[in-house]
């Protein structure tokens, strides 16, 4: 009889936790961390400020699950293009594609992603930094066996193309909001991708 009554319970628990994630990564987007109220995010789900230390333990408890749950969905990214066994540069490109997808569709999240992860204090602080140092590794080794298969430039050093890169993809984001003119999703991803191919190409 309890483990019936558990099992019907998880989906609501499941449901309610993932309002409240929604709730705080829009009031983060809105306000920026530091203005962001654990009372403001209780509001937005409808429910007493009390119950949400039920699924997060502090401020810094949500704002790292939001980041928690980016970098899994990265990873799961990567190993999805991984597993396509492509040439090291069209896995790049298609990475570069993916991930621009990504950002454009969850801009919120991208943004409390790059803008609010210096809050994060210990442990966390150095997951999160170690986080982005895996992400631009996966760039880099791709770039260098790209390189090594005669398909990237190679009159760059590999480092700076890396950073080009990076910093292409971290900056997609602001894309719709700065162009003058509303592009779609696939208007500016393939844009991103013919633009990177055009600079890296050998």
């Amino acid at each position: 009889m309890t483990r019936g009554a558990n099992a019907t319970k998880a989906p609501t628990s499941r449901n309610r936790d993932a309002a409240v994630i929604a709730a705080a990564i829009k009031v983060m987007s809105e306000r920026g961390y530091s203005a962001t109220s654990i009372q403001e995010v209780a509001d937005r789900v409808g429910v007493l400020k009390g119950s949400l230390y039920h699924y997060f333990d502090s401020k810094e408890d949500l704002l790292w699950r939001i980041l928690a749950e980016s970098h899994a969905t990265m990873d799961g990214l990567q190993e999805e293009i991984k597993a396509q066994g492509l040439r090291p540069y069209e896995e790049l490109m298609e990475y570069i594609r993916r991930q621009t997808i990504w950002y454009l569709e969850n801009r919120e999240r991208a943004n409390i992603y790059f803008t609010e992860r210096r809050h994060l204090t210990g442990d966390r602080r150095q997951r999160a930094l170690e986080a982005g140092k895996e992400f631009e590794k996966y760039v880099r080794d791709l770039v260098i066996a790209a390189q090594e298969d005669g398909d990237v430039r190679q009159d760059q050093d590999y480092r700076l193309i890396t950073r080009f890169l990076t910093g292409a993809l971290n900056g997609v984001r602001f894309w719709p909001s700065r162009s003058g003119k509303q592009f779609s999703i696939e208007e500016i991803t393939e844009a991103s991708v013919a633009l990177v191919r055009s600079a890296i190409t050998a």
